[in-house]
Formats: structure tokens, C-alpha cells, sequence
């Protein structure tokens, strides 16, 4: 069967995360421009709820069966390999579906007492079923990224990504039509009365989000669809002479306990990563209406003035602060986790067989390749945060004012989060899985601790928030390199994969800077930050030049692995 190495899984999933990225801009901008700060707060809530739960039943899946599969495809166990992808799918069907029922009945206490309002329970309900349709989407793409095929990840995640935005984004619209209409036969916005058209949207916008979620859900449940056709049509490449020569099976209990307990810890870990997030849930909206009953009148507070009523400021800035500036701080890791999810098969490979060479070029080719894309990217939204974010929500100045000290805050931490979901992609292929856990419950700590201590101080009041998000990110995506090169004995070449990189970032971000602020003066905004962006980027690709890091040999020695 022919596998890809890692320059073609990095390639496609690549090539299929600027889609997904691009759609994800294309429903999320939207969708923020409609809901605003307050709505948005409805929907995050929702999502913040619902991501803990996702993490336990499907959040762990695809690596743990990438990690397994790999392993079993490397010692020719392919009869085994069939029997790892029906025992999951049973297993954690079950285990997604308990999930499930259990936040749909606990929606509203959910709401209530965890997101703080009892409003976006219908969210919850909504976005529940993805459990379910993500879990079994979850094993077909981590076995076909353990035999190193990475097409079915990445066409199921451009289905789901587009579907996300003709559904949730008609969903929307469709809860705006009912809302209207509602309103001009019964006077009623979904059964609830109201007195004026002005009062339409404020009353139907925990119904907007919903609506919108549902959409997201059937666009997950779809390309589940699809990963369960592919597999009966298409198949995976193995052979009936492959599955013949494997004469001997593991036990469907063993299996499936080898496969959970693999995935349990990075499940745990990615709870602890959305944790991360509740933390904010839980923190920002009473430390802003704290702030704002101690003293209306700081900066924060001057800024929304009197266009929001006193007691939806704290829901609204947390809806600003998720909806745009954590929006705009998730495009940089998402784009380069493809890195350590296109290694990580590889990865596994190399180190069960003992290949420490191979393994060795593996990690410096994946964190060479995140630094080189989220350094100047991090720097340069940095310089352009506001033409960014004004770009973005044009149609919503007021959480754009509150949105961008707050990201220019996040884009240190946008680096070391890169590093992070990179690094910890490394140590699950190497077996240490354990170690992701340990450090993120560390991290998490520091964010609390950070979150409460810097928001309290007036003149921070928000970007608190954001400075301790990436403090904490810091300590993790440092803790989690020192741990690779600790369990791996690998060493990891920082001049090439870490300081030039920084370096030739910094240099171009100066460029970006001064390039803006010059065409800024006789052009518009638009045409003013595309410039500079182009110009930013072929300065970044001469520095590198001549830093020495594009030479034959470099590029040798970080891409060129070893199949096993």
C-alpha cells in the first residue's frame, strides 16, 4: 500500500486547513457581524460547555488510533488493524452517545450554572448530537492517519467545514425570517412579545445562535456520513492476502482497552486544554461586572458608554473578547497543527522500531515547520491587530475597541500554543502521553491564577484575560519541548527551528509596521494592510535566505524522513 511521508501529509493537510480555515473565516465572521457580542456569548457559552464533554468521548480517538494502527501496520498485524476500527467504533459510540444524553437532559442546569445564563440551554442542546457524529468521524480519521492516508481527513473535514457554513450560517437566517415574521403576524418574536421592530433581533438572538449550531451539528453529522460511505466504497488499501497473513488476533477487549487507555490520558488533556477556556467563562463576566459595580468610569467601560445596558456588559465583553480576538488567536494553531498530526504516524513508527535518526529529522522537520509559520504570523497580526479585527467585523466597531489590546496580548501566546499542540502531538507518538496531562494541569493553574489576579487590575481589566493566556501557553509550550527531548533523547536543533526563524519574524514585522504606517497615508486601510503583508512576507523569505536556512543541506536534513 503506498503511504505518504511526511512533506505529502503535510501538503494535504495542509492544503486542507487554509480551505477549512478560509471556510471557518467565511462562518465565523458572518455569524459574529449578525449575533454581536451578546449573542456571541450565547454561542461560546454553548461551545464552552459543550467542548469538555467532546474531549472526553472523541477528542482523544484520532491520535490513539493513529498511534496503534501505525504500531500494528509496522510489525504487518493487519488483521488486527481491521479489528482495532470495529472494536472503537463500538466502544466509543457508546461512550460519545452517554455523552450526548447526558448534555441534553442537563442542558438547562448546564446553562444556568455553569455558563452563568440560563439562555443558551437551546445552544446546548443544539451542538449535543456532535458528540456522537464526531466520535465515529473521529476513529475513520485516525485509522486512516495511522496507514499514513490522509485524503479521508482532510476531504471529511472540507464537507464539514462547508457544510458548517451554508447550514449554520442558513440557520441563522432562517431564525431571523421566523423572527420577523413572527413578529408581523403575532407581535411575538418565538413566543415571546414584543413592542417594537427595533427589539426583533435583541429577542430573538439566543434563538440565532441556536439555529446557527444546529447547522454546525448537521454539517458534523454529514461528514461522519461521508467517512462511513468512503470506508464501505473505497476501502483502505488492505488487501485480503495482507489480512490472510496475519494468522493471529488480539482479543476485542484487549484491543479496545489498549486503544482507551492510549486515548484517555490526551482525552484528559484536551479536557484540561478546554478548561483552559471555562476558566475564562467562569472568571470574565464577574470580574467585568466586579470592575464595573467598583468603578464605571475606566477605559473599558467609557468605551461601551451607554450603548449597552449595565447588566449585559459582562456577557458582552466576554462575547467580544471570544468571538473576535480568540477568534482571530485559533487560525495560526490550527493551521499548524497539520504538523504534528502529519508526523505523527511517522513519529510512532520510528520510535517503535527504534529509529532515533529517522525520529530525530521527524521533530525538527515539524517544529521547524510550525515556527516558520506562526513567528511572522504572530508578529505581523501583533503590528496589524486593529486593521485586522476592523476588517474582520466592520460592521461591529464597538467589540473591535474592546478586542484589540486583548489580541495583541495573545500573539505571543499564538506562538507557544503552535509549539504546544505540535510538541504534544510528538510525545503521544512516542508513548508519552501522560506528560500533556501533567503539564497543561500546571498551566492551567497559572491561567486561573493569572486570569483573577490581572483582570482585577483597572487599567489591564480584559487584556488580563489575554496576558494570562499567553503566559500560561509559555510554560507549556516550553515545558512540552524539554519533555520530548528529555523522554526522546532527541536533539532539537533551536538555532534552525527556533532563533532564525524569531529572528527573520521580528525583522519582517518591522518591515509590516513601517510599510503600513507609509501607504497608509494615500491609500485606504485595505489596500494599505494587503501591501504590507505581501511586502512583510517576501522580506521574511530573504531573511531566511540569508540566515542560510533555504540551503540544500537544511532542507535535507529537515524534510527528507524515513518511511518505516
Amino acid at each position: 500500500m503506498k503511504k505518504q511521508g511526511f512533506l505529502m501529509g503535510s501538503f494535504i493537510l495542509g492544503t486542507t486547513m487554509l480551505i477549512t480555515k478560509a471556510l471557518g473565516l467565511i462562518f465565523r465572521i458572518p455569524l459574529t457581524n449578525i449575533l454581536g457580542g451578546t449573542g456571541m456569548g450565547y454561542y461560546s457559552s454553548a461551545y464552552t460547555v459543550f467542548m469538555p464533554l467532546y474531549a472526553i468521548a472523541a477528542s482523544g480517538i484520532p491520535s490513539a488510533m493513529s498511534m496503534v494502527v501505525a504500531e500494528n501496520y509496522a510489525f504487518e498485524r493487519y488483521k488486527n488493524i481491521k479489528r482495532i476500527k470495529h472494536v472503537s467504533l463500538i466502544g466509543f459510540s457508546f461512550i460519545s452517545l452517554l455523552a450526548t444524553l447526558f448534555m441534553i437532559f442537563l442542558s438547562y442546569p448546564i446553562s444556568k450554572y455553569i455558563s452563568g445564563d440560563s439562555k443558551s440551554y437551546l445552544c446546548v442542546i443544539a451542538i449535543a448530537p456532535t458528540i456522537l457524529a464526531g466520535s465515529v468521524m473521529s476513529v475513520y480519521r485516525g485509522y486512516y492517519e495511522g496507514l499514513r492516508n490522509m485524503l479521508p481527513t482532510a476531504i471529511s473535514e472540507i464537507i464539514e467545514s462547508l457544510l458548517r457554513v451554508v447550514l449554520g450560517l442558513g440557520g441563522a437566517y432562517l431564525a431571523i425570517y421566523l423572527a420577523n415574521r413572527g413578529f408581523e403576524k403575532h407581535g411575538t418574536v418565538f413566543g415571546q412579545a414584543v413592542s417594537n421592530s427595533d427589539d426583533i433581533l435583541n429577542a430573538a438572538t439566543p434563538y440565532i445562535s441556536a439555529f446557527s449550531l444546529l447547522g454546525v451539528t448537521l454539517s458534523t453529522i454529514i461528514a461522519a456520513v461521508y467517512c462511513v460511505l468512503r470506508s464501505k466504497i473505497s476501502g483502505d488499501g488492505i488487501t485480503r492476502q495482507m489480512i490472510a497473513s496475519d494468522i493471529v488476533t488480539d482479543r476485542m477487549r484487549t484491543i479496545f482497552k489498549s486503544v482507551f487507555m492510549l486515548a484517555l490520558p490526551i482525552a484528559v488533556s484536551s479536557v484540561i486544554t478546554t478548561v483552559i477556556s471555562m476558566i475564562d467563562l467562569a472568571t470574565i463576566p464577574p470580574i467585568i461586572k466586579s470592575l464595573y459595580d467598583r468603578n464605571s468610569s475606566i477605559g473599558l467601560f467609557k468605551i461601551i458608554g451607554d450603548q449597552i445596558d449595565a447588566p449585559d456588559i459582562p456577557n458582552f465583553v466576554y462575547g467580544s473578547f471570544v468571538g473576535l480576538a480568540l477568534t482571530i488567536f485559533g487560525l495560526i494553531p490550527s493551521l499548524t497543527s497539520i504538523f504534528g498530526k502529519s508526523s505523527f504516524a511517522n513519529v510512532a513508527a520510528c520510535y517503535s522500531k527504534k529509529n532515533m535518526n529517522a525520529l530525530a529529522k521527524s521533530a525538527n522537520a515539524a517544529l521547524f515547520s510550525t515556527n516558520f509559520i506562526a513567528m511572522p504570523c504572530a508578529l505581523g497580526i501583533m503590528i496589524l491587530s486593529k486593521p485586522i479585527l476592523s476588517l474582520f467585523f466592520r460592521t461591529r466597531p464597538l467589540e473591535v475597541s474592546i478586542s484589540v489590546k486583548p489580541l495583541m496580548y495573545l500573539c505571543i501566546g499564538m506562538i507557544f500554543i503552535s509549539i504546544t499542540v505540535t510538541t504534544f502531538s510528538l510525545l503521544q507518538a512516542v508513548g508519552n502521553v501522560k506528560a500533556p496531562l501533567k503539564i497543561l494541569a500546571v498551566g492551567l493553574i497559572i491561567k486561573l491564577g493569572l486570569n483573577i489576579a490581572l483582570m482585577n487590575i483597572q487599567i489591564l481589566n480584559i487584556s488580563g484575560a489575554a496576558i494570562s493566556t499567553s503566559v500560561s501557553y509559555m510554560f507549556i509550550g516550553i515545558c512540552a519541548v524539554l519533555t520530548f527531548v528529555k523522554h526522546t533523547n532527541v536533539k532539537i536543533d533551536l538555532i534552525t527551528t527556533t532563533i532564525k526563524p524569531l529572528f527573520a519574524g521580528i525583522l519582517s514585522s518591522i518591515v509590516i509596521l513601517f510599510s503600513f504606517i507609509f501607504v497608509n497615508e494615500n491609500h485606504n486601510q485595505v489596500i494599505s494592510m494587503a501591501f504590507s503583508i505581501i511586502i512583510g512576507g517576501i522580506m521574511y523569505i530573504l531573511f531566511m535566505c540569508l540566515l542560510s536556512v533555504f540551503n540544500k543541506n537544511t532542507i535535507k536534513s529537515l524534510f527528507f524522513n524515513t518511511n518505516i
